[in-house]
């Protein structure tokens, strides 16, 4: 499939009337939110200026041009249509699906150039994938990692608030830096409430994980657990260490060929979950139990991420997948290698 190179881009303004928004355009920034919005979009799409230099004409900072021409796009005064007449239709879609079960598979093209412009790709479309699933009153679980942190950067702002509940799927690492989970992100998008797990994803000993999901602020998070209506959940490929699992359970991990895993859980090609010392060891909603949940999203995209993909298909971790073209492709062919 060839890329999304945007070879048709179509911008429509809406205005507000013909001589209000000749007024807004005359007079400076001290005007309704609405016209400022009309004048800002008008100027950078339709004339072409740069931000720099609609920052000088408005009398704002550039970074707030950005956050206005944001704001234009979330409040439908600017309506952006692509049109991608390179775009081939991929069944490679269809074969997942139907190959392994699942309630849908979604396929955002592949982009070429650095990695990070097809992982966002794949981010806004499972961002898409889960507005579309949420109900008011469900409970919904988001797990961690790169591809759930491009989820919550590229969804858009809605019109309408969820009357949700989010939670985190497994405890934080407590990284040095660490900016907001995306789980509260996410939540905060769609304007949904949240429950925070006050607790690591991985402790030294069994004991002091059972004592620490014994106390009463960790346990109402497991309960919620026991209630989820959706998982978002990133799948990722093989990145251990002994420094950060110790060094028996990284002993078992090699032991059993894992090729990646899912909410600190790592498994086989074969969908098999191993290293049982680390489950022991985590404060995190068991993988096994992704089977039981109506709607589990798995997203992943790269070449790092095929054979994870295909493991984590056979384990029955999830029954909706969002990735690349070109990912799932790799992720039929592989398939297919293996059988043969």
């Amino acid at each position: 499939m060839m890329d999304d190179d945007a070879h048709l881009f179509c911008t429509n303004v809406r205005s507000v009337t013909t001589a209000a928004t000749a007024t807004a355009i005359a007079r400076g920034p001290h005007v309704s939110d609405l016209a400022l919005l009309v004048r800002v979009s008008r100027l950078y799409y339709e004339l072409g200026e740069t931000q720099e230099a609609i920052a000088a004409l408005v009398g704002v900072t550039r970074p707030q041009v950005s956050r206005l021409l944001k704001e234009a796009r979330a409040q439908g005064v600017v309506e952006i249509r692509i049109v991608d007449r390179a775009a081939v239709e991929s069944p490679a879609a269809t074969m997942l699906r139907e190959r392994f079960g699942l309630r849908a598979v979604h396929l955002a093209p592949t982009l070429d150039g650095p990695p990070d412009l097809t992982r966002r790709r794949v981010g806004r479309l499972a961002g898409e994938v889960l507005r579309s699933a949420i109900r008011d009153g469900m409970v919904v679980g988001i797990g961690d990692g790169a591809a759930v942190s491009a989820v919550a950067d590229e969804l858009e702002p809605g019109t309408s608030q969820v009357d949700a509940t989010f939670v985190p799927l497994c405890g934080g690492f407590w990284r040095a830096g660490a900016g907001v989970e995306p789980f509260r992100r996410i939540a905060e998008t769609l304007g949904a409430s949240v429950q925070t797990l006050h607790a690591p994803g991985l402790l030294d000993d069994p004991a002091v994980r059972d004592a620490l999901c014994a106390h009463a602020g960790v346990r109402s998070v497991i309960e919620l657990w026991d209630r989820l209506d959706v998982a978002l959940f990133g799948i990722g490929g093989p990145a251990w260490s002994e420094a950060a699992v110790g060094h028996d359970a990284l002993a078992e991990i090699r032991a059993g060929a894992a090729v990646g895993e899912i909410l600190i859980a790592p498994f086989a090609i074969d969908g098999r979950l191993v290293a049982e010392s680390l489950r022991a060891r985590t404060v995190a909603f068991d993988a096994r139990a992704l089977r039981g949940v109506a709607l589990a999203i798995g997203v992943a995209e790269g070449v790092g991420k095929v054979a994870p993909i295909l493991g984590a298909l056979r384990g029955g971790f999830l029954n909706v997948l969002v990735t690349d073209v070109r990912t799932a492709e790799a992720v039929l062919s592989l398939a297919g290698e293996a059988a043969a």
